[in-house]
């Protein structure tokens, strides 16, 4: 079955196959939200008269009845059926006859599509931004459990000025609440009602557009039809943007594990468990774990360029080429939460190594610290003092220059309070 048959000349098979594509193995996802927006539809459709009232409470009914279905894991999208919207059409006529047939009345796929992917799409921000934040909270709780621990922090990959494993892993969860607001757009986005626009030209059946925005939980609705169909290919990619920015944090944190577990930096031990072996090297360790988060994250920063390249220069009004953006973002988006899932059984074991700048190669990491007590004991400038240390250092390559962690660990605390006042703020706002 298929919403746009009209009984006439059948379609090629391989045609038909090559059309289809992947709509009915994803479309599952969008079914409880199809069947909301039908629901809120049919029940419109009564209130306005365009359908008898007893046949909209039927509707609702037997929608209501697939949504136990959905929820049971009992729904399928039979074969020979194009898609979800078909399998629903055809379930409501098999159960009610002709008054199944009204379902459709006043809309098209189209709008009916991006209804459902606009719910869709404001259900999963919400799921996914609280697993962010959750994210951040098990940082945080890590920073202050490892807190005062000295590590190196690093530019250029070489050794700079001492830091903290807490103000390090803090750095990350600051990072992850900044791109926690990159969902807040995706959420306007979806704000606002399509269903009734039909194929982006509305129709003349008189529909309240208002009521099944207020049904649906819609605080507007799009004004213009064909305004809708421009929400196609910008709904994903503002998606795909926000997913794109927490994985570019989450790459680098990644990466930032992979090189403190190498034998050259030796800042972090990863217990057995969560470490691969060697099938030749009995004595291997690999942090397998986390070169694969870094490159599925890093893979993920693609997504927003590959939604642009389906969308560029087409023209407005609805195209097929939308089609393939389900595939694009639906399929993306569960690898974001399974590698999310991940990190976070991993991170907590992850266990800093103490004692770190005790060696040789950090001998001379406290430099600036010996500049600002120079300058406070020589009334020297802050250049010239720069020139003796660098002389100091220089003239006794093998001499440890020390400091005092103090200021660091004032940084850690004030770091620690003021993270952990702004996720609170995020996770009241969800």
């Amino acid at each position: 079955m298929k919403l746009w048959e009209k009984q006439t000349t059948a379609l090629d098979r391989r045609i038909e196959a090559f059309t289809i594509g992947r709509d009915r193995e994803l479309d599952i996802a969008l079914a409880p939200y199809d069947v909301r927006a039908s629901i809120a539809h049919a029940q419109m459709l009564g209130e306005c008269g365009i359908i008898p009232a007893d046949h909209a409470a039927q509707l609702v009914a037997q929608l209501q009845h697939i949504t136990e279905q959905i929820e049971a894991g009992r729904f399928r999208i039979a074969d020979g059926i194009e898609d979800v919207h078909s399998q629903l059409e055809l379930e409501l006529i098999n159960a009610l006859g002709t008054i199944g047939e009204n379902i459709h009345t006043a809309r098209s796929r189209n709008d009916q599509v991006l209804t459902a992917l606009a719910l869709l799409i404001r259900d999963r921000i919400s799921q996914t931004t609280r697993q962010i934040a959750a994210f951040a909270e098990s940082m945080l709780s890590w920073a202050q459990k490892h807190r005062r621990i000295l590590m190196p922090g690093m530019t250029h990959m070489q050794a700079a000025m001492p830091t903290t494993f807490g103000l390090w892993m803090l750095a990350f969860a600051e990072s992850l609440l900044e791109d926690i607001a990159f969902f807040d757009p995706v959420a306007r986005l979806t704000d606002k009602n399509p269903l009734g626009t039909a194929a982006g030209y509305g129709s003349s059946f008189p529909i309240d557009r208002r009521r099944t925005a207020a049904l649906l939980g819609f605080s507007q609705i799009v004004a213009s039809p064909a305004a809708a169909q421009l929400l196609r290919g910008k709904l994903e990619r503002a998606v795909a943007f926000a997913l794109a920015s927490v994985s570019a944090t989450l790459a680098r944190l990644a990466m930032d594990v992979v090189l403190s577990l190498s034998p050259g930096y030796q800042l972090l031990r990863l217990p057995s468990q969560f470490s691969t072996g060697s099938s030749i090297m009995p004595h291997k360790q690999n942090p397998d774990v986390f070169e694969l988060l870094r490159a599925r994250f890093n893979r993920l920063q693609v997504l927003p360029h590959d939604i642009s390249a389906v969308t560029t220069n087409l023209p407005s009004g609805y195209h097929r080429d939308y089609q393939l953006l389900k595939e694009l973002l639906l399929p993306a988006w569960d690898d974001f939460d399974e590698c999310l899932s991940i990190a976070s059984l991993v991170l907590p074991n992850i266990e800093p190594v103490e004692g770190a700048l005790d060696r040789p190669e950090f001998r001379a990491i406290w430099s600036v610290e010996r500049i600002h007590a120079q300058m406070r004991t020589s009334g020297e400038s802050f250049r010239s003092a720069y020139r003796t240390i660098a002389h100091a250092i220089e003239s006794s390559p093998n001499e440890t220059i020390g400091g005092n962690a103090d200021y660091l660990y004032a940084l850690e605390d004030e770091a620690c309070a003021e993270i952990e006042r702004r996720l609170q703020t995020i996770v009241n706002g969800l």
